[in-house]
């Protein structure tokens, strides 16, 4: 571990104010965003509040038991730490909710928003049929489809096939007017 972190725990751990002020000038933001990860935007602020208090906590404990060698290590140790926090808060806000129930204005609002089966079903259809066209296509006007529908941004399409940027775009732009005509004539036909 870098001999300046290093210091900077030790600080923390003999409660120098100055310390424990660098500490969080260094880490907060790091906190913040594990935080910001699992909690709701309304508990975020308290719930960083109790990461440091679990940090603090039985004279520096956490602080203590970290043993090891890097900052990475350090930045996963902590990243840990603000994680089981923030899972262990989530868990009391469930918990929370559940004792005070739903409001019936929520409750409606979810009964309302819930699918229709035949939505499903005629969701699912046009799903199928679209995958139908797809696999009508050529090999490679498929295989970027299917990377595209995956969520695959073209630059890491690209890198998968081994093949130049332009040439996957190039590719997406001829698969996605070969459907267009397909679905035309379908629909004219």
């Amino acid at each position: 571990m870098s001999d300046e972190i290093r210091q900077l725990l030790d600080d923390c751990i003999l409660a120098k104010e100055t310390a424990w002020k660098s500490f969080i000038a260094k880490f907060h933001k790091l906190i913040s965003g594990t935080v910001a990860h699992y909690i709701p935007q309304s508990e975020i602020a308290d719930t960083i509040q109790l990461v440091y208090l679990r940090l603090t906590h039985n004279n520096y404990q956490l602080l203590r038991k970290f043993k090891g060698e890097s900052l990475p290590a350090f930045i996963v140790y902590l990243s840990e730490i603000s994680k089981n926090v923030s899972l262990s808060q989530t868990r009391v806000i469930r918990r929370q909710d559940f004792r005070e129930g739903i409001s019936l204005d929520v409750a409606i609002d979810v009964l309302d928003d819930r699918p229709i089966p035949e939505t499903i079903y005629f969701e699912m259809e046009e799903k199928n049929e679209f995958y139908q066209h797809i696999s009508s296509l050529d090999e490679p006007s498929r295989e970027i489809l299917f990377f595209r529908l995956k969520g695959y941004k073209f630059k890491d399409i690209a890198e998968i096939l081994s093949l130049p940027l332009g040439t996957v775009l190039a590719r997406a732009s001829r698969a996605k007017e070969k459907i267009k005509k397909i679905v035309k004539n379908e629909i004219n036909g």
